[in-house]
C-alpha cells in the first residue's frame, strides 16, 4: 500500500506540466486587431489611416496630421467544437464538446499630435491583441487540456514617426507589454493498480494564476511612396515593420482540488497556495505589404507575414519555494519537483488582401481576406493548442461626419478542420506516477471558427477645434 500511495502523491504535482498559457489563433491571438484593419482582411501595414498605425507600421502616424483620439471596441468569439476519438485501451465512447465562453471585450485608446512640428507626430496608445476565451465541461472529455481559459495581454506604445521628404516615412514605437493567465484543467492520478486510466473518482484539479506586468519590447516601420520620385509608378506604395520577439516570466500561484478517492482524505499542499514562474518565448513579427491608390477614392493592397513561433518549443514551468504534499499515508511528506512542458511550434505565414472604396464623400467601403498557417504540428495540438491553417474575410464601414469618424466591422475566421489520428497523438494525460498508462487526449476531430465585430471612434482635435 505504501508503493500504491506514494506512486499517488507524485501525479499531485503534475498540475504544473500543463500549458501556461491557452494558444489561438496565430499561436497565441489572432494577429490583427482594429476595426479598420480586420475589414481589409489585415492588409493594413501600408495604407493604415487611423491610430492601429502604433500595431501595424508607426511610420503611418506621419501621414496623420494635427491631433486625433482614437478609440476601438470589439467583441471576439471563439467557436470550437471537440469530437474526441475512443481510445483504445479506454473504449469509452466520447461525447463532443463545445466552448461555452462569452465572447472576449478587447477595448483600445489612442491619442496623437504633430504639436505643431511639420513632418512629425508621436503618438501614445493602450490596446490588446485580439483573442478568445474558452469554457468547456469539468468532467468532458477535453478536460485532461483545458477546461477553462481566460488569458489576457494587454500593450502600451509611446511611437513617434518622421517625414524627411515626400513619400518617404520612419516610425518607431516603444512598448510594454502585460500578460495575465487564468486557466483550469485536469491531472489524472491513475496508480495503474486500481481504478482506470481515466477515472474521474482519480482526477484532480487546478486553478493557475499568473502574470507577467512588465515585459519591454518595440516596433519599426517604413513607408515609401515611390511616384514622388518616378513619375510611371504613380500610386503604387509600399510598408515594411518589423516587431521583436519577447520573453514571458510571469508568476503567480496554483490552487488544487485534490481528486475525490477516498485514498486522497487527509492529504495538504504546503504551502497551501505555491508560488510558481511560468516562462515562454512569443515570436517576431515582420509585415510587408504594396498598396495601389486612387487618391480618395480606391485602394487596394497585398501584404504578407511571418511570425517565428518556433521559438515556443516549450514552456519552463518552476517554483518559487519549497513545497510539499503533507501527511500522505505511510509515506508522510513528498517533495514536488518540475519538468518543461513541450510545445514544438512552427513559424507560420499569412498573405492579406484587402482595400476601400469611397463611392460618397461621407462614404468609406472597406472588405478583405487572408490565408494564414497554423502553428502547432499534429503530434501536439489538442483543445488547448487550437491553432489550424485559416481563411478570413471582413468587411466594413464608416462614415465621416466633419471631424468625427465611425466605423463598424465584422471579421470571420474559419479555421480548417483538424482531424488528428489517436495513434500519432504526443498531446498525453498527464501522469507521472504512472506515464506508461498515460492516454493520448490530442486524437479526434476540430472544427473552430471566430467571429469578430468591431465599433471604432476617430476624432479629429484640429478639425473640431
Amino acid at each position: 500500500m505504501g508503493a500504491v500511495l506514494s506512486q499517488i502523491a507524485k501525479i499531485l504535482f503534475s498540475v504544473l506540466l500543463f500549458s501556461a498559457a491557452t494558444a489561438h489563433a496565430g499561436g497565441y491571438f489572432l494577429p490583427d486587431r482594429g476595426v479598420r484593419a480586420f475589414s481589409r482582411g489585415g492588409a493594413f501595414v501600408v495604407g493604415c489611416d487611423d491610430l492601429s498605425a502604433l500595431w501595424y507600421n508607426p511610420a503611418q502616424l506621419a501621414g496623420m496630421p494635427g491631433t486625433r483620439v482614437h478609440t476601438d471596441f470589439a467583441l471576439v468569439h471563439y467557436s470550437m467544437r471537440f469530437q474526441r476519438y475512443t481510445v483504445p485501451e479506454i473504449g469509452e465512447a466520447y461525447s463532443a464538446v463545445e466552448n461555452d465562453s462569452m465572447p472576449t471585450p478587447d477595448p483600445s485608446i489612442a491619442v496623437s499630435s504633430d504639436f505643431g512640428l511639420k513632418g512629425f507626430s508621436f503618438a501614445l496608445g493602450a490596446f490588446a491583441p485580439y483573442a478568445g476565451w474558452s469554457n468547456y465541461p469539468e468532467s468532458g472529455p477535453q478536460r485532461y487540456s483545458i477546461v477553462v481559459s481566460e488569458n489576457l495581454a494587454f500593450v502600451v506604445e509611446a511611437a513617434a514617426a518622421w517625414q524627411p521628404l515626400e513619400g518617404l516615412r520612419f516610425g518607431a514605437g516603444i512598448a510594454f507589454m502585460t500578460v495575465s493567465v487564468s486557466e483550469v484543467y485536469t491531472v489524472s492520478a491513475f496508480p495503474g493498480i486500481f481504478g482506470a486510466p481515466e477515472d474521474r473518482d482519480l482526477d484532480g484539479l487546478l486553478q493557475f494564476k499568473a502574470e507577467d506586468l512588465f515585459i519591454p519590447t518595440a516596433v519599426a516601420g517604413i513607408w515609401l511612396h515611390p511616384g514622388a520620385w518616378i513619375p510611371f509608378l504613380e500610386g503604387f506604395e509600399l510598408g515594411f515593420s518589423f516587431m521583436p520577439g519577447v520573453s514571458v516570466a510571469a508568476e503567480g500561484k496554483m490552487l488544487v482540488r485534490l481528486p475525490g478517492h477516498i485514498y486522497f482524505d487527509g492529504v495538504t499542499v504546503d504551502p497551501e497556495e505555491p508560488g510558481v514562474g511560468i516562462y515562454f518565448d512569443f515570436p517576431w513579427t515582420v509585415r510587408a505589404g504594396v498598396r495601389y491608390c486612387v487618391e480618395d477614392f480606391f485602394d487596394i493592397e497585398l501584404d504578407f507575414v511571418w511570425e517565428g513561433w518556433s521559438v515556443m518549443d516549450k514552456v519552463e514551468v518552476s517554483l518559487k519555494q519549497a513545497s510539499y504534499y503533507r501527511d500522505i499515508p505511510t509515506m508522510g511528506d513528498y517533495l514536488l519537483v518540475t519538468r518543461p512542458i513541450l510545445r514544438y511550434y512552427e513559424d507560420i505565414w499569412s498573405l492579406r488582401l484587402g482595400g476601400s472604396f469611397k463611392p460618397l464623400d461621407w462614404l468609406v467601403l472597406r472588405a478583405g481576406g487572408y490565408w494564414e498557417t497554423g502553428a502547432p504540428p499534429d503530434e501536439y495540438f489538442s483543445v488547448a493548442t487550437p491553432d489550424c491553417d485559416k481563411i478570413s474575410f471582413g468587411f466594413g464601414a464608416g462614415v465621416i461626419l466633419g471631424a468625427w469618424e465611425i466605423d463598424l466591422g465584422y471579421m470571420h475566421v474559419f479555421q480548417l478542420e483538424r482531424d488528428i489520428p489517436v495513434e500519432i497523438s504526443a498531446a498525453e494525460q498527464v501522469n507521472p506516477s504512472n506515464p506508461e498508462d498515460a492516454t493520448p487526449v490530442g486524437g479526434g476531430r476540430y472544427e473552430s471558427s471566430y467571429n469578430v465585430f468591431g465599433l471604432s471612434l476617430l476624432v479629429r482635435l484640429d478639425k473640431l477645434w
